[in-house]
């Protein structure tokens, strides 16, 4: 029998930024942003998932769906939107897309509202990994 233990973990899609990683790493604890994920897509019954936090704030998140997000934010943009969503990735592909995942894994955007500039934008998924015994105790 082994000692090792299956345990997740997140991780970054790839092409993000350092920046993006440490704003992330400094305002949340991994547990606190799949803890929220995994309640939103029961809610929500959709693995299809943004989570909306603020950079001031963030003690929570606002989970929606990510055409509710896209709908919302195009509404936002009044005039611009047509040009914005053109250019938004979050607005065409799911991050199960981005990642090449099938829809039953756990893949999800993650929004950080930065006052009036554009908000951070990072998908992030769930990877499972080993743990040894002497790591576990």
């Amino acid at each position: 029998m082994s000692d090792t233990q299956l345990r997740v973990g997140l991780e970054f899609a790839p092409g993000t930024t350092d920046d993006c990683k440490r704003l992330i790493g400094q305002l949340f604890k991994p547990g606190d942003i799949l803890g929220a994920y995994r309640q939103a897509r029961g809610t929500f019954k959709t693995g299809d998932i943004v989570l909306v936090t603020d950079e001031r704030d963030p003690s929570g998140f606002e989970a929606q769906t990510r055409l509710e997000y896209v709908k919302k934010l195009r509404l936002g943009l009044g005039l611009k939107a047509a040009k914005m969503m053109r250019v938004l990735t979050i607005a065409h592909k799911s991050a199960h897309a981005i990642m090449s995942l099938p829809f039953e894994s756990e893949a999800f955007w993650l929004v950080i509202i930065r006052g009036p500039q554009v908000p951070v934008m990072a998908v992030l998924y769930v990877t499972p990994y080993e743990v040894g015994a002497e790591a576990v105790n």
